[in-house]
């Protein structure tokens, strides 16, 4: 056993997640079972049933990371294999149902967007621009490090500033 608490943890985590995955992995062979058993039987709106929640099942387990994408995607060619001895091709290409997707968030073009002139972003061109007389006071400081603009009263100013600028920018572009 282990001693560190970090560990422990991380071996309690893993068991759960253990039992889990079990749990799915036994729930997906029922599925692909009664597939195959629809498909023996020669029940067609059984076995397309059948396999259609199988495929979501399957689907859910690549998303929950319990077995991986390509073992899924082999899985359902195996299956649709068997379901075309009893079925038409024309009834197998229907997609599968799934929940309605969110509408997706409308882009702006360019030609709706509006052209903002220009400005300097950068902290240290900003501070160039509203500072000369604060970068002339620091720079005839006695200390023997050379000053940072950021730890001046007026190098804060100009951070600021910048900071402003910016969201400034973003509220106009967004609107």
């Amino acid at each position: 056993m282990a001693n560190i608490k970090s560990k422990i943890k991380r071996i309690g985590t893993n068991e759960k997640s253990r039992v889990r995955n079990l749990a799915v992995k036994s729930e997906l062979k029922s599925k692909v079972r009664s597939v195959r058993e629809a498909v023996t039987a020669k029940d067609k709106n059984k076995a397309l049933d059948a396999y259609r929640k199988a495929s979501q099942k399957l689907d859910i387990a690549v998303s929950k990371g319990v077995i991986h994408k390509n073992q899924a995607a082999n899985r359902k060619s195996k299956l649709v294999k068997k379901l075309k001895t009893i079925l038409e091709s024309a009834e197998l290409n229907k997609p599968v149902e799934k929940a309605p997707k969110k509408a997706a968030p409308t882009k702006k073009t360019a030609s709706t967007k509006k052209a903002a002139p220009k400005k300097a972003t950068t902290k240290k061109a900003v501070a160039k621009k509203t500072a000369p007389a604060a970068k002339s006071t620091v720079a005839k400081s006695s200390t023997s490090k050379p000053a940072n603009s950021k730890t001046t009263a007026a190098g804060k100013a100009a951070s600021k500033k910048v900071v402003t600028k910016k969201t400034a920018a973003k509220k106009t572009n967004s609107k």
